[in-house]
């Protein structure tokens, strides 16, 4: 992170303000609230002056940052909903990147493959090392980075295929090869060392690359490489005379002579189960439908961790065939944590520009460019997807109004408003938990062990985020018995630590939906909040799942579940299933010392982010997942919180 006023450095040492300074960067032009400015700071462990210890940081930084030329106005500013930081486009560099990176992409799009090229050269010269290496990063941030590296690689992937189109396939294999130092798992790199190498007549090279790409993701993953890698290898192998780059959907393509844009993200590798809820979305978003299918609009609700985006994806590809005119596709980051959600006006720009229209011309309005692209998607048959709403009004604007195109929209809170056809999407029954583990984890393993295989899937409480984790986690350690991982989920104090690898954490699902509670902005949210630590330690009696409290069906990956004599599963510890907790509406207003209505007002919040569920009238679910969650949240609060 370096930031210079008038060509000169300003050096800012301390590491929390670096952090604080990169908190803020991020999220450049937008508010951001002062409980997660004091999250990322302390890593998620502030002290009790911590909010007095972030004035005084951000005291110093208004200073530093006064001398940076903007006389007119401070760029540090305080607002209603936390601190601003007031950053031109042409000041920041991560503007700049984005900017030319649009344009380099416009530019191969029209096949002016020399204007892309020194476009794409420019935006990635002002990389220099990994994006805020230097900053101590908190969970926001890690994301952050995350974000930034993969974007940086995308676009070192596409600036790629300009270089093989223009022929220059020794200056691409030269930096992909220093580029592969830093990112060995990047799949994608390796495959266009493989093609540069070949084209440039290093028959040799190019499979010395990928004997180096299966060795290092089996050293650090135990795993092969992909489908996709596999096969430019053999045709390699077969000396095919073109070699080209594994199948990778094109960002926009010309039908009719309308740009066609591929927005939508990977499918799934791994998917089970969830055939009613497919056949459901099949049925509204497949022209053709029966009967009481007029809507081409899908709402898929559900906890944090369900597999709403992935069965979202899942439904997408069965449906793409009806969509000649392609795909759409944004996160609105209503649930992503440390970043607020993307305004619509941002997602029509976003949108309007994959469909042709010159970034110039995109409407400044949300209003004009609501206008402009229900105009466009008049008369063409496209499928959109919305992934991670913050609420219906969020995705109003973005939903297409012509009988030809169809959405599908995810979010964690149910969104009654919104015009669509309504789906659930909750947890994995236990056999295709078990199945998913033996997807990840190994069939083989499971069926050795089929008994603490059914365990680990009742201790991640079928939740298809935690059952990944696991079986993530699993196939990185080859030498674990599923038993011995099961002994080290059954440690509640350390079970969602050990459900979280890299990229992927149970905990930060729920901190998201909890994230949406804080600031106190209403007398509900906070009581809601005091009621959701309340549960991680009150002393009720716990309810076991469906199913019987300690029955575990033996798991077979050629048949599934089975019960029976000559099948009984394993008892004992390694087979105990996980437990949730129920609560009464009048029980958790007696615990909390209020009246019934203020409770049921408080428990509603907590329902609309899925940290409950409702169980009929006037009781409600916690899993164990999130009640262990919130018992972390009660161990770290103050002594008069704790007591409540």
């Amino acid at each position: 992170m370096r930031i210079q006023s008038g060509g000169a450095p300003l050096r800012i040492a301390a590491p929390k303000q670096r952090t604080l300074l990169a908190m803020l960067l991020t999220h450049a032009g937008h508010a951001v609230p002062v409980s997660s400015l004091v999250s990322e700071v302390w890593d998620q462990r502030p002290p009790a002056s911590a909010v007095a210890n972030l004035r005084t940081y951000l005291m110093r930084l208004r200073h530093l940052l006064s001398s940076t030329g903007r006389p007119d106005s401070e760029r540090l500013v305080t607002s209603d909903g936390g601190y601003l930081l007031k950053i031109e486009p042409a000041e920041f560099d991560l503007f700049q990147f984005e900017t030319l990176s649009a344009r380099a992409r416009r530019s191969k799009e029209r096949g002016d493959l020399e204007t892309a090229h020194g476009e794409y050269a420019r935006a990635l010269a002002l990389w220099r090392g990994t994006a805020v290496e230097d900053v101590p990063l908190g969970p926001a941030l890690r994301g952050v980075s995350a974000h930034l590296t993969a974007l940086y690689l995308n676009t070192v992937e596409d600036f790629t295929e300009v270089e093989f189109a223009l022929g220059r396939h020794a200056a691409a294999a030269e930096r992909l090869r220093a580029l592969a130092v830093r990112h060995p798992l990047r799949e994608g790199l390796r495959a266009r060392i493989m093609v540069a190498l070949y084209r440039c007549g290093d028959v040799a090279g190019a499979l010395d690359a990928f004997r180096a790409a299966r060795q290092v993701l089996a050293d650090e993953l135990g795993v092969e490489p992909g489908a996709e890698l596999r096969r430019l290898h053999q045709a390699i192998l077969r000396r095919e005379p073109e070699v080209e780059l594994p199948g990778r959907p094109v960002a926009v393509r010309v039908r009719n002579g309308h740009p066609r844009p591929r927005q939508l993200p990977r499918e799934p590798a791994v998917f089970v189960g969830r055939s009613a809820e497919l056949s459901r979305a099949l049925d509204v978003l497949c022209p053709g439908a029966g009967a009481g299918s007029r809507s081409r609009v899908l709402a898929l609700h559900g906890p944090a961790g369900a597999g709403k985006s992935a069965l979202a994806l899942r439904a997408a590809y069965l449906a793409a065939d009806h969509y000649a005119d392609g795909g759409l596709y944004a996160d609105m980051q209503g649930c992503a944590p440390g970043l607020p959600p993307l305004r619509p006006v941002e997602v029509l720009g976003r949108f309007l520009r994959a469909l042709g229209v010159p970034h110039e011309d995109v409407p400044g309005t949300q209003a004009e460019a609501a206008a402009a692209y229900q105009s466009l998607l008049a008369d063409r048959r496209v499928l959109v997807l919305l992934d991670n709403a913050a609420d219906a009004a969020q995705v109003a604007q973005l939903l297409p109004a012509g009988d030809g195109c169809a959405a599908l929209v995810t979010s964690r809170p149910l969104l009654p408003t919104l015009d669509a056809a309504q789906i659930s999407v909750g947890l994995l029954d236990p056999a295709d938990s078990v199945r998913l583990l033996a997807m990840l984890a190994g069939e083989a393993r499971v069926a050795a062990e089929p008994g603490a295989a059914a365990g680990i899937a009742g201790l991640c409480g079928h939740q298809p985020l935690a059952l990944r984790v696991a079986g993530a986690r699993l196939a990185g350690r080859p030498d674990w018995s599923l038993g011995r991982f099961g002994e080290r989920l059954r440690d509640r104090s350390r079970r969602l630590d050990e459900l979280q690898t890299a990229g992927l954490s149970v905990r930060a699902g729920f901190e998201a939906s909890l994230a949406t509670l804080e600031g106190g902005a209403s007398p509900a949210k906070e009581l809601a909040l005091r009621a959701f630590r309340l549960l991680g330690t009150i002393d009720l009696p716990e309810i076991a799942p469906a199913g019987g409290p300690d029955v575990a069906p033996d798991f077979r990956p050629d048949i599934g579940p089975e019960r029976g004599p000559e099948t009984a599963p394993e008892r004992g510890p390694e087979t105990a299933p996980d437990r949730g907790l129920e609560i009464s509406v009048e029980r958790a207003a007696e615990l909390l010392g209020v009246e019934v209505k203020v409770a049921d007002a408080a428990l509603d919040e907590l329902m609309k982010v899925r940290l409950l569920e409702p169980i009929g009238a006037d009781r409600f679910r916690v899993h164990e997942l999130p009640r262990l969650f919130a018992a972390e949240l009660a161990a770290r609060c103050r002594p008069d919180v704790r007591a409540l």
